[in-house]
């Protein structure tokens, strides 16, 4: 739960997969938030937290198909038994709104357990899945999430790593010594996050179309005037205006045309 910051929004939502442990550390952390367990058994901490109980396997059956409901997603098993763990994470980014993140975590290939069973020709495979953190940023990119955040989860520092090193692995953010890692990935880049928050997503279209003709330099005068207009009509000031531009407008001689235009 250090991922989920203080003060959470108010009308904020949450899902938990399967874990129901979870339940009160989110509610702690989100005292307001509507919150929905999914999960095949039935749980006795959903009435105590105040959460809305789902029936269903999401190893089987997927996930709600309604999109952009949630702001908080834990699944803490999605990379870990999952078994078209890709299928799952597409679903799960479906759901999360802009600004959502998922919450989950994965074993660590590279810890020194690990590597020292290998050695011994041990690899539990079948039991779980294992990964290395740069696999995981791979797949969450492939699967379209953003600015993803690692923490060590469970961690044993008194390990003797020297030989391993001397061997040549890297033991960069002691990895070595990380059993799992845990992990919040953004369904979007924060930056891009807060700018779809203010506005509608029918607001937004509109904004984007008009500088894109701008931009190209499609009747720019009448463009122009449009881009007055739509700002004094849904309020849309400066400072706002100036970040979307920075992230829509490709050429920056046409970005730097639009911000002189106020």
């Amino acid at each position: 739960m250090e991922f989920v910051p203080p003060n959470f929004s108010a009308d904020a939502t949450a899902l938990v997969i399967e874990d129901e442990e979870f339940l009160a550390g989110v509610r702690e952390k989100m005292p307001n938030a509507r919150i929905a367990f999914l999960s095949t058994e039935n749980s006795d901490l959903c009435k105590k937290f105040g959460a809305d109980f789902l029936k269903g396997d999401y190893t089987r059956n997927g996930l709600p198909t309604e999109p952009k409901i949630f702001d908080v997603i834990i699944a803490k098993d999605c990379l870990t038994f999952a078994p078209n763990f890709y299928i799952t994470l597409l679903e799960i980014n479906h759901l999360l709104k802009d600004s959502g993140f998922l919450l989950t975590e994965f074993f660590n290939v590279r810890f020194i357990k690990i590597l020292e069973g290998l050695k011994r020709g041990e690899f539990p495979a079948k039991e779980k899945r294992f990964w290395a953190k740069w696999d995981v940023v791979k797949i969450l990119d492939d699967a379209i999430y953003k600015e993803i955040r690692f923490l060590p989860g469970e961690k044993f520092p008194k390990e003797n790593i020297s030989a391993w090193e001397n061997f040549g692995f890297d033991n960069f953010n002691d990895d070595l010594l990380v059993k799992t890692w845990l992990v919040k990935a953004r369904r979007c880049e924060a930056e891009v996050a807060a700018l779809k928050e203010i506005y509608t997503e029918e607001i937004r279209a509109e904004l984007s179309r008009i500088l894109h003709r701008i931009e190209y330099k499609i009747d720019v005068e009448e463009n122009c005037e449009s881009l007055r207009e739509l700002c004094r009509r849904e309020n849309i000031f400066q400072d706002y205006l100036s970040d979307f531009v920075d992230q829509v407008v490709v050429h920056k001689d046409a970005a730097e045309f639009i911000k002189n235009l106020f």
